[in-house]
């Protein structure tokens, strides 16, 4: 296969590879040969982008220690990460954009099987996936929205029913895990774009936090009363990013007549996130959730569904991107770490109380000579020290 080609085109990059499913140690930064192309040219929808800033995700972690290597098998080694922004290098001919321009948006799974990861200085990307990068934010902060972002839109949105329910009044939504990835921004959108009535959960220190996003109430998870502390509310949509059948056993019943509950992760709390999810027990995952598909087309009053990434869709980018113009939306970030420190990124990740998200800083601003500071600092020193003289050589004013 070749290499893709593009101006100026380094003889490597740097990315950060796993040759084998294990522990973040396992993660090694070093030079790698430039994305491949499998046709031997770029497809006329591809681009390659030159990544700056990138984020961590609960499934790049996932996919690192093997929990999803039966359900979605890796080739290895492989560098992984969903999430960019950064500038096109490259446009296929039936891409919408340009060399040069800056950009954000997603590597899918399926296509992380047969090209790299955004864990990387480049990336091969469909022109689908991509949207222009707002101006008002930083790479950094494009980085952290993509899959987080698409991920509370259409669980929302497409499966919760808001789109179909935008004009309707009295609106209210629950959101379980509200100070992480997704649910930061599921705050956000249910308050600020579907003008809804929020209840969110977090841990106490995180409150003040969720209610500056937009929470109407916040409930503290580590109340021994929590479960029960919602149920006042008729929700249209709940929000589950944490998982567990506990919580769908609590709050099921604070359900609208046409409420949707969606879970991002399952009847397992964080999946199980420790254990391998082999064909059994994605046999047993799905078994439970056809089964209460039956339920809700028999008529029962439940309404369970669990996310799949196919119901998340790469064009409400454009939807987002406009938010964040507006400054509807607002980026949390945890944390902001050197593509070396990759490790330790993954690490805080999977304690499950990062705030936010965690950026990877792929290609970072150069540092300022400290020479040329001081020259500036010693120039700027001049300028006042002769306008002062200026001033004086005048007099004061009357």
């Amino acid at each position: 296969m070749l290499v893709v080609d593009f101006p100026n085109r380094p003889a490597k990059m740097l990315g950060a590879v796993i040759a084998d499913y294990g522990p973040s140690s396992l993660l090694q930064v070093q030079l790698c040969d430039l994305p491949r192309l499998p046709l031997g040219k770029l497809k006329p929808t591809e681009l390659v982008v030159e990544v700056h800033s990138a984020s961590v995700n609960p499934t790049d972690w996932k996919q690192r220690k093997g929990t999803l290597s039966t359900m979605c098998p890796l080739k290895l080694p492989t560098i992984l990460g969903i999430d960019f922004s950064g500038k096109v290098m490259r446009a296929g001919e039936d891409s919408p954009f340009k060399e040069g321009e800056e950009v954000f948006g997603r590597q899918t799974l399926d296509r992380m099987r047969e090209l790299n990861g955004t864990y990387s200085e480049y990336v091969i990307v469909d022109s689908h996936d991509v949207f222009h990068k707002p101006a008002n934010l930083s790479h950094d902060e494009a980085a952290a929205v993509p899959h987080a972002c698409l991920a509370a839109y259409s669980a929302l949105g497409h499966v919760g029913k808001l789109l179909e329910k935008k004009k309707q009044k009295d609106k209210a939504v629950l959101i379980l895990g509200a100070s992480g990835g997704v649910g930061s921004f599921a705050v956000q959108l249910a308050k600020k774009h579907w003008d809804c009535f929020v209840v969110a959960s977090c841990s106490g220190k995180n409150a003040d936090l969720v209610t500056s996003l937009g929470a109407d109430k916040v409930l503290d998870y580590e109340d021994p009363l929590f479960l029960k502390g919602a149920g006042m509310h008729a929700f249209d949509v709940i929000l589950d990013c944490v998982g567990g059948d506990d919580y769908w056993q609590a709050f099921k019943g604070s359900l609208s007549h046409t409420g949707v509950y969606v879970t991002l992760v399952g009847n397992k709390r964080y999946l199980a996130d420790d254990k391998s999810i082999d064909y059994g027990n994605a046999l047993q995952i799905r078994a439970d959730y056809l089964l209460r598909q039956i339920s809700n087309q028999l008529g029962a009053s439940e309404n369970y569904h669990i996310m799949t990434g196919s119901q998340v869709r790469s064009q409400d980018l454009k939807i987002i991107a406009s938010l964040l113009e507006r400054r509807a939306l607002r980026v949390v970030i945890e944390k902001a770490v050197s593509l070396y420190e990759i490790g330790k990124a993954h690490d805080l990740s999977e304690t499950h109380h990062a705030v936010g998200k965690i950026i990877l800083q792929i290609k970072q601003p150069p540092k300022p000579d400290p020479e040329q500071e001081l020259s500036a600092a010693k120039t700027e020193q001049d300028f006042h020290s002769d306008f002062m003289k200026s001033n004086g050589a005048r007099g004061a004013p009357p």
